[in-house]
């Protein structure tokens, strides 16, 4: 079964995002590239060498921290719809 990052996952990037400490999002990054290894979503925003989370490490500017910021937002969104109901849950009816 494929684990993806749910939108408490996502909520905790957004605030170390919004603390602006790189190295901090550096460490969090890291450790959620592992965790979710199959969440390509997930990890075309803060795994790969040329993802907005990379851009922000690199940088440090208030540009590519917001469009960090953005992205796992609109992410988080989702996420939380798909938590909410929709057709990507693992299960398709809760009555038995």
């Amino acid at each position: 079964m494929m684990v993806l990052a749910g939108h408490h996952v996502i909520s905790d990037l957004i605030v170390v995002v919004e603390s602006n400490d790189v190295e901090k999002v550096k460490d969090i990054c890291e450790k959620f590239c592992g965790r979710y290894p199959q969440d390509e979503e997930l990890l075309n925003i803060i795994c790969e060498g040329s993802s907005p989370a990379s851009e922000f490490i690199a940088a440090g500017d208030e540009a590519s921290r917001e469009k960090l910021k953005s992205e796992l937002q609109r992410l988080w969104n989702i996420r939380q719809l798909e938590s909410s109901g929709g057709e990507k849950l693992w299960y398709k009816d809760r009555r038995p």
